[in-house]
């Protein structure tokens, strides 16, 4: 009895994991466009972004606060258990030529009222609100730089998915053909009409074919890991990609121009924050003038308690204006604006060495593009010749016109010019992945 449940519940979970897995909602790639959007949504370090912009807003108009009016509700009680004693001088009571000693007030006093105080120039306050908004505009910059990072991961991964599909597919086609040269060979040996070099040749060209799909293989796997990984999905997350009969239709049009990096929106960001930090270094020289308010009452009592009638309480008002003047600050200021005068200087040299290396290698890049699509370009045709000729060679082959190493020899050069064309069209790709990811 119990073997058949152990059983029942062996079945009962193998059919929730087939249900499981069939649920499992499938992703469909059509193309690079989708495989972007799908990552700018889902991405771990875009949501942070994303993040990170309400949390520099919500900075922003904190340290606009200075602009509004600061109110405060107050409320004491004070038990004087010893007043102070205040000498007054005789004449006033009646006795000349003495001292009388006095003391005044009440033991418990409360007050409660409400204070209003609002900042006139606080220039340190309004340039460190320009630096909160400044770090709203860096935010972006850096996210859009991570933006075009992520976009060009992406690409350059979805290319080498397409590349090495391509591979696998191409050496697919070659192993079924020489599979067939190696079952020729094989009868042709047991007939004596060829030695074991040649089976052995056969078999060799075989095996290097099969390690070549495994490698492409693993470097499909790769690739697609990698886009699992930067779209934000999940590990079992099953993927159809949208095949591409022409491949190359990916690197048809030439790349005329190359958009700036986004990275050197970063530094130029940088520059406008510093700038702001070198301005409220300036202001600490600045008076500071405010303004303070208070309404509100006060109750003298002789013995412990509160009274809650009105003419049990009196009136206590004031308007102050404040102002706060640096004299000597022991050359702390001095000191903090050279350190931030230097500071500028150094984010200054840092964008301008930035910008400078950002047009070289973009120049850089744009010539790679154009060589690389002729190089490309021409390898291809280069490999469709090689596979014609190894075609007319298979053919003069198994007719007995041509011998098996001259074969060997065509098949070769075939194999060879596939890995020239398929290096190439990755080197393209990659690097045109670059480009296309910047607009």
């Amino acid at each position: 009895m119990t073997n058949r449940c152990l059983i029942v519940l062996l079945f009962f979970n193998l059919q929730l994991v087939v249900f499981a897995q069939q649920n499992v909602d499938s992703i469909q790639i059509d193309n690079l466009d989708m495989l972007w959007k799908m990552a700018l949504e889902n991405n771990s370090s875009q949501k942070i972004y994303n993040l990170k912009s309400q949390q520099a807003k919500v900075d922003y108009n904190s340290a606009r606060a200075y602009l509004l009016p600061q109110i405060s509700g107050s409320f004491s009680g004070q038990d004087n258990t010893k007043l102070a004693t205040t000498p007054v001088p005789g004449e006033l009571l009646g006795q000349p030529n003495t001292t009388q000693y006095l003391q005044f007030g009440k033991q418990f006093v409360y007050n409660t009222g409400v204070t209003i105080s609002k900042s006139l120039f606080d220039w340190q306050s309004k340039a460190q609100a320009k630096i909160a908004k400044q770090n709203i505009a860096l935010n972006t910059a850096q996210q859009l730089a991570s933006e075009q990072n992520l976009k060009t991961q992406i690409a350059q991964s979805y290319f080498t998915l397409l590349v090495a599909k391509k591979a696998i597919d191409i050496s697919e086609k070659d192993l079924k053909l020489s599979d067939s040269i190696l079952l020729i060979n094989k009868q042709k040996f047991q007939q004596g009409l060829v030695d074991a070099i040649a089976v052995n040749q056969a078999a060799v060209n075989s095996n290097n074919i099969k390690l070549s799909i495994a490698q492409s293989k693993e470097l499909y796997k790769n690739a697609l890991v990698s886009i699992k990984i930067l779209a934000g999905m999940s590990e079992n997350t099953p993927i159809n990609l949208k095949a591409i009969d022409d491949i190359e239709s990916l690197y048809n049009t030439e790349s005329k121009t190359v958009e700036q990096d986004k990275n050197v929106l970063v530094y130029q960001q940088n520059i406008e924050i510093q700038n702001g930090h070198y301005k409220m270094a300036k202001a600490a020289f600045l008076p500071k003038i405010s303004i303070n308010s208070y309404w509100g009452y006060q109750q003298f009592r002789d013995n412990f308690g509160m009274d809650f009638k009105s003419d049990s309480w009196k009136d206590n008002r004031y308007i102050a204006l404040n102002m706060n003047v640096p004299i000597f600050t022991g050359f702390a200021n001095n000191n903090r604006l050279k350190s931030n005068r230097i500071q500028t200087e150094i984010v200054k040299e840092q964008y301008n060495a930035a910008l400078e290396q950002s047009k070289i290698n973009d120049k850089s890049l744009q010539e790679t593009i154009l060589n690389y699509y002729t190089i490309t370009s021409t390898s291809k045709k280069s490999f469709d010749l090689y596979g014609n000729n190894l075609q007319l060679n298979h053919q003069k082959f198994t007719e007995g016109i041509i011998g098996v190493d001259v074969y060997f020899k065509a098949f070769d050069d075939y194999l060879k010019s596939e890995n020239t064309y398929l290096n190439n069209l990755s080197t393209l790709l990659y690097n045109q992945a670059i480009v296309i990811s910047r607009k």
